[in-house]
């Protein structure tokens, strides 16, 4: 990579950090041109309309990078983890750690949040396809109950994990994200058939185990 392309990643990267922190404070309506740049300290002019021709393009690359950063940490727990509860909680002590670590995170789960029919569905398809397949196989494995409806699971792990950010994002509550995330999901798995003892054991080693996300 050349100087000059290495400065223009620079600025794409920097431009759509300031503007998942706009995102983040004051949501889609709120958030301007002038306000991301004013983030930056430099006039709107110097965001380049060849790379964000719109407000929209600037949103999409604010939620391609997070899901991008989420995908990767995906990856490393499909290599790491025997399907099944195991990569489910580490999945969500990894995803969690990224969320309390990226500087794009916060700005992208309130776009999910107001804007989810429109932006969330093909960006979030690897995560729901990963929980999916992966209640699957804890079915399949006898970690949980084999008359659990798999799609109903899924998808109360999933507004669990909407309803733990949504709280943190909107400072409904003080907890640490991390432990919002594990408290539901642990209540979820419990109604399951999941021991409260079996889910701490996986939440534990996965948090002694997670690096801390870039």
């Amino acid at each position: 990579m050349s100087q000059r392309e290495e400065q223009r990643a620079r600025t794409r990267r920097l431009i759509i950090e300031a503007a998942a922190r706009e995102f983040a404070r004051h949501g889609y309506a709120g958030t301007t041109f002038a306000s991301i740049a004013a983030v930056l300290g430099k006039p709107k002019s110097a965001i380049p309309y060849d790379q964000f021709p719109s407000k929209h393009a600037i949103a999409a690359a604010v939620l391609d990078a997070h899901f991008d950063r989420l995908r990767a940490a995906l990856d490393e727990v499909r290599a790491t983890e025997a399907p099944g509860l195991d990569a489910l909680l580490t999945a969500l002590v990894a995803g969690a750690r990224l969320d309390a670590t990226s500087p794009i995170a916060h700005g992208a789960i309130r776009l999910l949040l107001e804007h989810h029919e429109e932006m969330a569905p093909a960006r979030a398809a690897d995560a729901v396809a990963f929980v999916r397949a992966n209640v699957a196989a804890a079915v399949a494995n006898g970690d949980v109950r084999t008359d659990v409806d798999g799609s109903v699971l899924t998808r109360r792990l999933l507004v669990g994990a909407l309803g733990a950010h949504a709280a943190a994002l909107y400072r409904l509550s003080r907890t640490p994200i991390e432990d919002t995330l594990c408290s539901s999901w642990a209540i979820v798995l419990r109604d399951v058939g999941v021991p409260a003892t079996r889910v701490d054991e996986i939440i534990a080693r996965a948090t002694a185990a997670a690096p801390a996300q870039r």
